[in-house]
């Protein structure tokens, strides 16, 4: 579903690259063959308008810490870091309709990693639609409107973010030792147990 629109495959293709944009896990996703600068302006889907791209590029550099020269230098060249913010980079010059953000923050330091999700809560508070896949539960709960858990490969409940300011909110033992598990929480370790009462009628 896309703006309350069930798309089929074709509906796909169209808004890949244009209405979807990926920052993806992996920085293996950089060309090695080409500077990170014709990346980075290769994102873009408006082509006709180079200087528009350039712009944008040294815009979005600046705000990610990255020196003009890095649009010269190839991807095995950056640090895990730089790659990452090279990632966001991509997926930010253009104006999506979708960010589906694959581990953005890895690699990051924590002002960087907060910018960037910052950015992201941005978008999402301007109209567009953010999925943020991580396994770092403290930054997710500080720009998320609806957390998803997973155990597993399935997902076991998902609530608005305000349910994770207690655990008795929560009603899956896993998304429980999450809360448990948070540092404001002293790293509690808690032996799962069965689901609820409840969530055993709903099964």
């Amino acid at each position: 579903w896309v703006d309350g629109e069930l798309q089929d495959a074709a509906g796909l293709r169209r808004l890949r690259g244009k209405g979807l944009s990926l920052v993806p896990q992996s920085v293996a996703y950089l060309d090695p063959t080409m500077t990170v600068g014709r990346q980075v302006q290769g994102a873009a889907t408006d082509r006709a308008d180079a200087r528009r791209r350039v712009l944008r590029q040294r815009e979005l550099f600046a705000r990610y810490g990255l020196d003009a020269d890095v649009a010269r230098m190839y991807p095995h060249q950056l640090s895990g870091g730089m790659a990452r913010r090279v990632l966001l980079c991509c997926a930010l010059m253009d104006d999506p309709r979708v960010i589906i953000a694959d581990e953005p923050t890895p690699g990051l330091d924590l002002e960087l990693a907060v910018r960037a999700l910052g950015d992201f809560r941005d978008f999402a508070d301007a109209g567009g639609g953010v999925l943020l896949i991580t396994h770092d539960i403290e930054l997710a709960l500080r720009v998320a409107d609806r957390v998803a858990v997973f155990q597993d490969g399935t997902v076991v409940e998902e609530v608005p973010v305000e349910r994770f300011a207690s655990p008795e909110l929560l009603r899956h033992p896993f998304s429980r030792a999450l809360w448990h598990a948070l540092p404001e929480h002293d790293f509690a370790v808690v032996e799962e147990s069965g689901a609820s009462d409840e969530e055993g009628r709903d099964a």
